[in-house]
């Protein structure tokens, strides 16, 4: 019986303690990753990083702390950390290579939070879709289509292809293409054009509107149109002045040909008796 406390007494002041305090080293050190991760939020938060890069950092600084706090108590309590530390890194190195797309894909999300080529609300185009952006994860972009689809792109898809962002500056050109015939006064549709452009309260002055005779076609007199507004207002501008110039070239007899054909028959006369 006595033996029995005796051992008692050494377990608790020697290995004992050493387990009391790896457990105080656990409970404030959960306590200061909290306290870590509540002031990186608000700082994160007053630098207006973008909400999604704000989150992983937050994250992976959280799990990298705990992981201290977990090893620095096992060493305290005698525990050999070597060996757990080499199987954690032989795990990582598994999961890395079972999970290469979408450790690709989370790498290129956080290029793209970072370099921000586009953001939420944009309208961007790849070789493979449109649409404005939705939502910026991690690990994928959500797009809308036009017509209100959903569309989910991995970001190592967009991190490899060029894109097209339509909503980066503030103003775009709208670039239009008219006919008309060969009958027809070009100068008199180029004025009409003109003054359709400059009375639209869309189109900026500056630069001014240009309308030029660009093409001889096989049917037609091509001239190009291009004129300035600012983004939001492309559709508007394109469309208004598409309807505008068919109502005023029809009122001035200006006519919009078709495409047509001539054929020319050669044959020699025949007589009959």
């Amino acid at each position: 019986m006595e033996k029995f406390i005796t051992d008692v007494k050494t377990f608790f002041t020697t290995a004992g303690l050493k387990i009391l305090l790896g457990i105080v080293i656990i409970i404030l050190g959960l306590l200061a990753c909290k306290i870590v991760k509540t002031l990186l939020k608000r700082a994160l938060a007053r630098g207006k990083r973008d909400e999604a890069m704000s989150h992983f950092i937050v994250s992976l600084t959280d799990i990298i702390l705990k992981i201290i706090v977990l090893v620095c108590a096992l060493a305290t309590m005698g525990i050999n950390t070597a060996s757990i530390i080499t199987v954690l890194g032989t795990c990582g190195v598994a999961i890395g290579l079972a999970l290469k797309d979408s450790l690709g894909n989370l790498a290129s999300g956080v290029l793209i939070i970072y370099n921000k080529p586009f953001k939420k609300g944009d309208y961007i185009e790849t070789p493979e879709v449109s649409g404005k952006v939705s939502t910026i994860n991690l690990f994928n972009t959500v797009l809308l289509t036009a017509d209100n689809k959903e569309i989910v792109v991995p970001n190592g898809t967009l991190a490899s292809e060029h894109i097209i962002n339509y909503s980066t500056m503030a103003t775009r050109r709208v670039e239009l293409k008219f006919g008309i015939s060969y009958d027809n006064d070009y100068k008199q549709a180029k004025e009409i054009i003109l003054d359709i452009c400059n009375a639209h309260e869309a189109v900026l002055k500056d630069p001014e509107p240009m309308c030029r005779l660009s093409e001889h076609g096989d049917n037609a007199l091509i001239l190009t149109v291009r004129v300035w507004t600012a983004n939001d207002k492309y559709w508007d501008v394109y469309y208004d002045i598409v309807e505008r110039v068919k109502d005023a070239f029809d009122a001035a007899g200006i006519g919009i040909p078709y495409p047509q054909l001539d054929v020319h028959l050669h044959g020699s006369d025949k007589t009959s008796d």
